[in-house]
């Protein structure tokens, strides 16, 4: 079946299917419903995770299939999370998956994530046999227009008070990023407990926030501009910003130039990719310069790199964060520079 976000929470009080495809590009939301589902199992004795973010250019269906009729060790039951945002399933590979989702053993549950879901999916067969043995779950966008009331649903549910022009200033300040939004509106309401804060407080509050240097450095890296993206790196590193959150919005930004380029080279144009992928206008030299340095091939070698550092990340590649992080950002950039001479 297909269940909107918003109905998630209240299926898994009452049911866990053995199958879960959450799909989008809001990381936010993506990791909100993948933490809602594994605590509903984990209350229902699945007490093994296994996490799985494949190399697009390894043969994981086996590690796949391998790992989900396996035994466990620590547990009856356990959970496999596959992470699947850089891959896009060839066919032999959506038959293997086809099989192994018919076949899910009773002591396994699935959760798989991906990029946005694309309507042509639908038509597949093991999107079918997705749909028939487990539950699908979009997870759209929230518009600009949407923004403001999403920041105050989410404001008021830890008890922080806003107009509703703070809630457009923040909008606007965030530019539409859900995970920095959460992020101020967690912030805001411990160090504000219990006031109103206006518009004006929002923008005193929010400017000297270490966090946005997260989104600064993905924008300096599309514009091209090497020494202010490594003062921010050193500043991030300074800061205590977890790597992830650093890879994210690089990849964020990775991910919508392969796609503009894509269409560009089905002769759309640009003015119709920024609206369709809500680019603020102040952000859009920074695309129009990057998709000049970078080919569609060199977008997917950028986000291939960035599945490694992911896997770098969590432990499954050995390698230095920080190094990888900096030679990403300067191949974006489009500089080759020794890391040590900086």
């Amino acid at each position: 079946m297909k269940l909107a976000y918003s109905q998630l929470s209240f299926h898994l009080t009452k049911n866990l299917a053995p199958l879960y495809w959450v799909g989008g590009d809001e990381l936010l939301l993506v990791q909100e419903a993948v933490g809602a589902i594994r605590a509903a199992a984990k209350k229902l004795g699945f007490n093994e995770r296994i996490s799985m973010t494949p190399d697009p250019k390894s043969d994981w269906t086996k590690s796949l299939y391998a790992d989900t009729h396996s035994r466990s060790l620590f547990s009856n039951k356990k959970i496999i999370e596959l992470n699947l945002q850089q891959i896009k399933l060839n066919a032999a590979q959506a038959k293997i998956f086809e099989e192994l989702v018919r076949k899910l053993p009773a002591d396994t549950l699935l959760i798989m994530t991906t990029a946005q879901l694309e309507a042509k999916l639908e038509k597949t067969t093991w999107y079918k046999a997705i749909e028939k043995t487990g539950v699908i779950v979009p997870i759209w966008p929230v518009s600009a227009e949407q923004l403001p009331q999403w920041i105050l649903q989410r404001a008021k549910k830890i008890n922080l008070h806003l107009t509703a022009q703070a809630a457009e200033r923040l909008a606007m300040l965030v530019e539409g990023n859900l995970l920095a939004a959460q992020q101020e509106i967690e912030k805001l309401s411990l160090l504000y407990p219990g006031t109103t804060l206006d518009e004006n407080a929002i923008e005193d509050a929010v400017s000297d926030n270490a966090h946005f240097d997260i989104f600064n450095l993905a924008d300096s890296a599309l514009r091209g501009n090497a020494a202010r993206c490594m003062r921010i790196l050193t500043n991030l590193a300074d800061e205590g910003i977890e790597p992830t959150l650093i890879l994210w919005a690089l990849a964020r930004e990775l991910r919508t130039a392969a796609d503009m380029q894509q269409q560009i080279q089905q002769g759309a144009a640009l003015p119709a990719l920024f609206a369709k992928a809500r680019i603020w206008e102040k952000r859009q030299a920074g695309f129009r310069a990057f998709l000049q340095r970078h080919t569609l091939e060199s977008c997917w070698e950028l986000l291939s790199t960035a599945a490694k550092i992911d896997r770098v990340i969590k432990g499954i590649d050995v390698g230095n964060v920080r190094d990888e992080l900096e030679s990403l950002v300067l191949r974006m950039i489009g500089k080759v520079i020794r890391l040590d001479s900086i």
